[in-house]
């Protein structure tokens, strides 16, 4: 097998495995997982009963969580939300960073040191720190707005941190294809802006979409997963709710993985595998997508 069909081989592997955890995760929630009754009390071989979180068992390979839900099935729910979210994320910064850089480069060129100084800061601020300061009133928006509305409202401000050094990144990166001679040639033939763009900047930038793209998903799961850690959950939260306990700690509402995460870190100590397993399930999904970037640049050279 040569280099290049082992590479097709495993980019082809991985968005299969994606793609099928991705349908896997409609099936159990809307599917399976309607019918399915939590395990709430468990009984020993001595008769002696077991309540959750239960360990890792031949039931339940991953334990379950507080209130006898299959961990497993859980982190697969959950991932749907963890890759719809960052995508969408990641594609609406890529359309607004592409639009401003080119804009910038286009109309604004006097201005572009400007345009940068302002934009760099944001390459230095940590991106919860911010998202903190700008969604912080999280039940007065709900009890105003709605719960829907509130998770708009923080994909929002998602797209809007990150899109500063996206937009400083694209244009350095167009610049340089602005800079090749035969798109001078091409200007000073008289081709207009929009001809450029769509015959000659797109085309080559088409290669390096699909690895920018990849970049900043992973820095969406990143986010997500700090976000999670300090309590702030993608959603809203939910009341904690564990079978025969008084529990003042909240859930993630929309089980995405950062807020699982997030939402078992006081339970590290006692239950472990309730941390453990969505940390590295997020670990190996950024580490699948760097695979992919590393095949992807790898294939460009």
């Amino acid at each position: 097998m040569t280099k290049d069909n082992r590479s097709k081989w495993i980019l082809y592997s991985i968005f299969t495995f994606l793609f099928l955890l991705f349908i896997a995760s409609f099936f159990l929630e809307f599917g399976v997982n309607q019918s399915i009754e939590p395990g709430k009390l468990i009984y020993s071989s001595d008769g002696k009963v077991l309540r959750p979180p239960l360990p890792s068992s031949l039931e339940h390979p991953l334990g379950t969580d507080k209130n006898g839900n299959d961990l497993l099935t859980k982190l697969i729910i959950g991932f749907k939300y963890t890759f719809i979210i960052s995508i969408v994320v990641t594609l609406i910064r890529m359309l607004i960073g592409i639009f401003c850089s080119l804009s910038v480069l286009y109309f604004l060129r006097p201005l572009k040191a400007y345009i940068e100084s302002l934009l760099t800061p944001f390459l230095y601020v940590p991106a919860f720190i911010l998202f903190f300061l700008l969604a912080s009133e999280e039940e007065i928006i709900i009890n105003k707005y709605g719960s829907h509305f509130f998770t708009f409202y923080q994909v929002l401000i998602i797209v809007l941190i990150g899109t500063p050094p996206l937009i400083e990144l694209l244009i350095k990166e167009f610049e340089l294809l602005l800079n090749k001679e035969y798109v001078i040639a091409s200007r000073l033939l008289g081709a207009s802006k929009l001809h450029i763009s769509i015959r000659q900047i797109f085309p080559v930038f088409k290669k390096r979409f699909y690895i920018v793209f990849l970049q900043q998903t992973i820095a969406t799961i990143i986010l997500l997963t700090h976000l999670g850690v300090f309590q702030v959950f993608i959603g809203g939260k939910a009341k904690g709710g564990i079978i025969g306990e008084e529990d003042d700690r909240f859930l993630s509402q929309s089980g995405e993985w950062g807020g699982m995460i997030g939402q078992s870190i006081f339970d590290m100590v006692h239950y472990p595998w309730l941390l453990i397993y969505p940390a590295c399930a997020v670990v190996g999904l950024i580490l699948l997508l760097n695979i992919i970037i590393k095949r992807l640049d790898r294939n460009q050279r």
